[in-house]
Parts: C-alpha cells; structure tokens; sequence
C-alpha cells in the first residue's frame, strides 16, 4: 500500500534523492578509484621461457585445468591484472582464454609473461570443513 501525501499538504519542499547525488558519487567514485589500485598491484612474476609457456598452454587445453595468465602489458607503470581461466584453443599466435564467466579473451602468446595453474579448490580440501 502506497501512501501518497498532496503536494500542498507538505511541511517542507522535499527535492528527494537529489540532495544525496553529490555524497553517493564523492564516496562512489573515492572507493571505485580504490578498488583499482589495488586491482593494479600484482605480484611481477620471473619470465618464462617459450617453452614452458607452451607446455602449460598445451596441458591447460588437453586436460581443461584451469589456470592464471600475466601478460606483459603495462598500465600506469603496473602489470594489468592476471586472467584466470581454461584454454579453449589457440592458432596463429593467439590464445582463446575462456574465463569464469564464460567470457572469452583472446590473447596474444608473446605478450605472455607467465602461467601459473589454479588449485582446485575442492570443499573437502579446506582445513576448515567439518
């Protein structure tokens, strides 16, 4: 049930959510810019070797292990953010990254950097299960 009160009826002139507009987006952005420098701080990994490279690339596409991916690409003199997901082919100096959301990236082999495999966070695993 709605109440609606007339206007003429009001004890003061309301301007409603207009007057909250500069407060949410001061905090808003404050915590989004944040969030992306925290975003940006990753661990620089050694450089691996082409070989290694194409080894993990290889196994994470045969078996569908999902894993972690540095590129050397830099944004603002930091490492972008590693790219977590399953090798879903490659050709031609490319790589199709299938993400967690089931998204698609592509990237390109020789800006890889380094390869890490994921663990497999099983429930059973964690130390802390009952």
């Amino acid at each position: 049930m709605e109440n609606i009160v007339p206007r003429e009826k009001w004890l003061y002139n309301d301007r409603g959510m207009m007057k909250w507009m500069g407060w949410l987006l001061s905090d808003h952005s404050a915590y989004m810019d944040e969030e992306k420098i925290k975003e940006r701080k990753q661990p620089q990994h050694t450089q691996m070797k082409s070989g290694q490279i194409s080894e993990r690339l290889n196994n994470s596409r045969l078996h569908a292990n999902e894993v972690l991916i540095q590129v050397n690409v830099l944004e603002d003199d930091y490492l972008i953010p590693e790219f977590k997901g399953i090798v879903a082919g490659f050709g031609s100096g490319q790589i199709y990254l299938q993400l967690d959301n089931s998204e698609f990236k592509i990237l390109q082999v020789e800006q890889i950097r380094w390869i890490g495999s994921v663990k497999d966070g099983k429930w059973w695993d964690d130390e802390y299960t009952l």
